[in-house]
Parts: C-alpha cells; sequence; structure tokens
C-alpha cells in the first residue's frame, strides 16, 4: 500500500500466482494500484532451490537491491520426525537452517542499509534445554514442541550472531527477531492433521471442533494484527538503526529484554553459525 517493490515466494508457481492475486485483490479494494508485486518459486527445504533463487531474484528486480529481507517462512508441531530432501529434520531446515543459507546466498543483493528480520517466537522457551547442539536435527529427540522451540531459539541466536558480524564488517544493516504473537494461521494444521485441517475450512466446524477452537481464538490474533511487527520492523524510520535495534527481540512492536541464558549465549551462537555452514555447505562471509 506504501508503494513498495514486494516479491512473494512460495514453494510452487500456483501459489504464487493466487498470494499475488489476493494482494492485487486487496489493494484494488481500497482504490490502490502497485503492479510491483511478483512471486518467485523458492523451498527452503530444498538447497538446489534456495541457491538458484538468488539469480531469479536478481533477474526480477533488474539488479536492485534488497531493502528487507523477511525471513518468515515456518512449520510447527510436526507430530513425528521427518525429513527433507537435503535429509535434516523438516522443522529445523523450514524454520531456521533454510533461512541462514538463504540469507547467505542473498548478501550480494543486499542494501547497504538493508532490513534482515527473522521470525521468531516465544516459543523458543520450549527448548528447556538451551540449543543442544548435537540435537539440531532431532538426532536424539524429537518432540512436536521442543524441536519448534529449537528452531526459534536458533533464529534469535542467528540474530544476534548476524548483527554483530555486519557490524564488524562495516554494514549498516539492522537484522532483528520477533515474536509475531499466537496468530490464527495455516501455522497448526499438524495439531489436527491437514486432511482435517482443510476439512474445517472448506465445510466448517463440528460442534466438538467449535468447543474447541472457538475458546483458543479468544487468545490468537487476525492475521493482520500477527503481521504488525513485522512491518513495523520492516517499515518503520525509527528502526533503522542498527546501533539501537540491531540484534534485538521483539514483541507487539516493542524490544523486549530476553529472560535465559540459552538466549542471549554468544558461544551457543558462534558454534551454530558454524555448524549451519557445515550443514548448509554455504560459507557466510561479510
Amino acid at each position: 500500500m506504501a508503494g513498495a517493490e514486494v516479491v512473494l515466494t512460495t514453494r510452487t508457481a500456483a501459489k504464487g500466482e493466487k498470494a499475488v492475486q489476493d494482494v492485487q485483490q486487496y489493494l484494488s479494494e481500497r482504490g490502490i494500484i502497485n503492479n510491483k508485486v511478483l512471486a518467485l518459486p523458492l523451498d527452503l527445504c530444498d538447497f538446489d532451490s534456495i541457491k538458484a533463487f538468488p539469480s531469479a531474484l536478481e533477474k526480477a528486480l533488474d539488479r536492485k537491491p534488497v531493502d528487507v529481507l523477511m525471513n518468515n517462512a515456518g512449520v510447527m508441531a510436526l507430530q513425528s520426525r521427518e525429513l527433507t530432501k537435503d535429509g535434516y529434520e523438516r522443522t529445523f531446515q523450514t524454520n531456521y537452517l533454510g533461512h541462514f543459507v538463504l540469507t547467505s546466498k542473498l548478501v550480494p543483493q543486499l542494501a547497504k542499509d538493508a532490513r534482515i528480520i527473522n521470525v521468531s517466537s516465544e516459543a523458543w522457551q520450549f527448548a528447556s534445554k538451551g540449543l543442544e547442539l548435537d540435537n539440531l536435527n532431532a538426532e536424539r529427540e524429537f518432540g512436536p514442541w521442543s524441536s519448534y522451540g529449537i528452531s526459534k531459539l536458533a533464529n534469535i541466536l542467528f540474530t544476534k550472531e548476524l548483527q554483530e558480524r555486519a557490524s564488524a564488517a562495516g554494514k549498516s544493516w539492522t537484522v532483528t527477531a520477533l515474536h509475531p504473537g499466537t496468530v490464527a494461521t495455516d501455522l497448526g494444521r499438524y495439531l489436527v492433521g491437514e486432511e482435517k485441517w482443510n476439512n474445517m475450512k472448506e465445510n466448517g466446524m463440528s460442534l466438538q471442533d467449535k468447543l474447541l477452537f472457538v475458546p483458543l481464538s479468544k487468545f490468537t490474533k487476525t492475521v493482520e494484527d500477527g503481521a504488525s511487527t513485522q512491518i513495523y520492523l520492516a517499515a518503520d524510520g525509527s528502526v533503522g538503526n542498527g546501533a539501537s535495534a540491531g540484534g534485538r527481540y521483539f514483541i507487539d512492536c516493542k524490544a523486549k529484554v530476553l529472560k535465559g541464558s540459552a538466549a542471549i549465549d554468544t558461544d551457543k551462537a558462534k558454534a551454530l553459525w558454524k555448524i549451519s555452514e557445515e550443514l548448509g555447505g554455504v560459507k557466510f562471509d561479510l
């Protein structure tokens, strides 16, 4: 609505086309014309897809720099351990490792004052033992919520380490993490199973489903409300100061002090960076 050029990423071309149509309809209903909205395919669970993406993006943007990188993809509460094409636990690669590799590959295209926004969650606290470097891919133990927590804690540590390295390299980047809130998206589809979730969306809820989900709705945000902190970090002028906002964690558009040593463990952050380079087959240099 503010006139930005926006690139949406989706795993399939059909989903991308639908997403662009939805955005254009939203704008049209408000009397706004912005034809600079496009979609490109990107699958964070496929390193080949990630590594092919930068050239496609460069072409689509006609070599213009990327001002904001929103690392927003996520899955939650998978009921069993699943491996990606690359052989890594799906929650970990989708929520964190794929974003790490993508960001490393986009470094040459990021603007001098770029903002990198990593969507985390208060669920990082589900990683009750902190970041266990020998269990990132649930090699020893998998849990729907503990593995989700590990991926979100990894996002926080990645944010802090990337900001530190960017500042040391003389870049005016602002790297932030955030908790969007409990948002009414499809993220919860694995809690009840995708088939049932899709059936509820298409045919409505049974009385039993209503008794479960309607009370929960009082504690969730709409998609629009849930996007507020991300939009704030992407577009508000007061955020564009790496010295004050960089490396910090936001909730409801406000920086919060992280409680607990796990989320501020700089040694783990540096170790995670090295392991992520090895797992992703990249060298993340700034």
